[in-house]
C-alpha cells in the first residue's frame, strides 16, 4: 500500500473555525425545518417549492463541509451534537408561544388553527433562511479574504462558496412568496365583507 504525504495545513483562525462550525449546526436545523414543513398536511400545497428548497439548502450543507475541509477548519462535532439536540429540543418552544394564538381564535374549526399553524411554522423557516443568507455572505467574504492572501481559495469549492449568497437570496424569495400566498389566503378567509 502506497501512503501519500500530505503537506500539513496551515492551522484556521479558531475563530473562523467556530463561526463555520455554527454555521454547518445552522444549516442542518434548517435542513430539519424543511423536512419538517415537507411532511406538514397542511403546507402540502408547497410541498413542491419546500422539497427544491430543501434539495438547494443540502448542497448548501455540503458546499460549506467542502469550504471547512480546503480552509483546513476540522468539524466540531461537539457543536455539531448541540445543535442536533437543541433543533430537538426548540420543537417544543414554538407550542408553549403558539397556545395563546390559537386560544384567541374563537370556536375556530381545526382547519384555521392549522391555517395558523402552518403560518407561523413557515415564518419559523423564513427565519432560519435569513440567518443562512447573511452567514452565506459572511462565508463568502472569508473566502474573498483567503484568496486576496493568496492562500487555498481557488478551484470549484471557492466557487460554490461564493455563489451561496446569491442561492440564500433565491431560496428566501421562495419562501416568502410561499409565506405570502399562504398568509393572503388565510386573511382573505377571514376578511368581513365590505358594504356600501
Amino acid at each position: 500500500m502506497l501512503m501519500r504525504l500530505r503537506t500539513p495545513r496551515p492551522a484556521v483562525d479558531p475563530a473562523l473555525a467556530a463561526y463555520l462550525n455554527e454555521q454547518l449546526a445552522r444549516v442542518g436545523t434548517l435542513l430539519d425545518q424543511l423536512r419538517r414543513a415537507c411532511r406538514d398536511p397542511d403546507l402540502a400545497a408547497e410541498r413542491a417549492v419546500l422539497s427544491d428548497l430543501r434539495r438547494q439548502v443540502g448542497a448548501d450543507r455540503a458546499t460549506v463541509r467542502a469550504a471547512m475541509r480546503r480552509l483546513g477548519a476540522p468539524t466540531d462535532w461537539a457543536v455539531l451534537g448541540a445543535g442536533w439536540a437543541s433543533t430537538r429540543a426548540t420543537r417544543l418552544l414554538p407550542l408553549l408561544h403558539r397556545l395563546p394564538v390559537l386560544d384567541r381564535i374563537p370556536n375556530a374549526p381545526s382547519t384555521r388553527q392549522d391555517a395558523v399553524q402552518a403560518l407561523l411554522e413557515l415564518e419559523d423557516l423564513l427565519a432560519g433562511l435569513h440567518r443562512r443568507q447573511v452567514s452565506a455572505r459572511v462565508l463568502a467574504d472569508a473566502v474573498e479574504v483567503v484568496q486576496a492572501a493568496g492562500d487555498r481559495a481557488d478551484g470549484e469549492w471557492a466557487r460554490a462558496v461564493r455563489e451561496l449568497p446569491q442561492r440564500a437570496e433565491r431560496q428566501l424569495r421562495a419562501a416568502e412568496d410561499l409565506h405570502r400566498r399562504r398568509a393572503t389566503a388565510l386573511l382573505t378567509e377571514t376578511a368581513p365583507a365590505v358594504t356600501s
